[in-house]
C-alpha cells in the first residue's frame, strides 16, 4: 500500500512485530522463529508481518538499522568536545524507552553490538569530540575503548537492575568518572 510504511499504525505494527520477535529471542535462537509464531505472538495475521518485512532476519535486521540511527542521531546532534555528558543522557534515555531491544542488543546480538561499537568510536574520534589531553593518539584509542566497553557494562548491570536510575543520573556517574580520572584511589605497590 502506498505511504503504508510512514503512518502511525504502520509504525505501531512494525513496533508490536519486533517486540514480539525480542520476546521470542529471549528464549530460543533466531533460526529457530518462524514468521507464524511472530504473528501469533503478535495477534496478527501473516500478511500484516509480510506487508512489513521479507522474513524473521529481515526484521532483526531492521531492528539493529533502526537502533543504530536512533543512538546515532543523538551522538550526531552533540558536536562540541565537551558534550559527553549530553551525548550519554540522550543514550540512555533511548536505551530506558526502548529497553527491550537494548537488552536484545547487549544480551544476544554481539555482532552487532561490536560493529555498533566499532561505529561509536569511529564517529567520536574522527570528529575530534572528545579530546584526550596529554595523551599520545594510539594510548587515547585504547582509554576511548576501556571506557566505551566500560559504558556497554554499566548499561547491561543497569538494564538488569530494573532502570532505577534516571538516564541523566547514570549520565552523571559516568561522566564524573570521564573527568575524574581515577576512580579508584593509587593502591600501594606491595613489592
Amino acid at each position: 500500500m502506498v505511504g503504508t510504511k510512514n503512518n502511525r499504525r504502520a509504525k505501531m505494527t512494525e513496533r508490536l512485530i519486533q517486540n514480539s520477535l525480542i520476546e521470542l529471542l529471549q528464549n530460543q535462537p533466531i533460526n529457530e522463529i518462524t514468521v507464524t509464531a511472530v504473528c501469533k505472538l503478535a495477534d496478527i495475521n501473516r500478511g500484516t508481518f509480510y506487508a512489513h518485512y521479507e522474513d524473521v532476519k529481515d526484521c532483526v535486521h531492521t531492528i539493529e538499522e533502526d537502533a543504530t540511527a536512533e543512538l546515532l542521531a543523538v551522538i550526531n546532534e552533540h558536536t562540541d568536545p565537551n558534550s559527553l555528558h549530553a551525548i550519554l543522557t540522550g543514550i540512555f534515555e533511548i536505551v530506558k524507552k526502548r529497553h527491550a531491544v537494548t537488552s536484545f542488543i547487549l544480551t544476544t546480538d554481539q555482532d552487532f553490538l561490536m560493529r555498533f561499537i566499532a561505529i561509536t568510536k569511529r564517529e567520536i574520534l574522527e570528529d575530534d569530540r572528545i579530546k584526550i589531553a596529554n595523551i599520545d593518539p594510539r594510548e587515547g584509542e585504547y582509554m576511548f575503548e576501556y571506557y566505551l566497553n566500560g559504558i556497554v557494562g554499566v548499561v547491561r548491570y543497569w538494564l538488569k537492575t530494573g532502570l532505577e536510575e534516571s538516564p541523566e543520573q547514570l549520565a552523571n556517574y559516568i561522566n564524573d568518572w570521564w573527568y575524574r580520572g581515577k576512580p579508584f584511589k593509587d593502591i600501594p605497590n606491595k613489592s
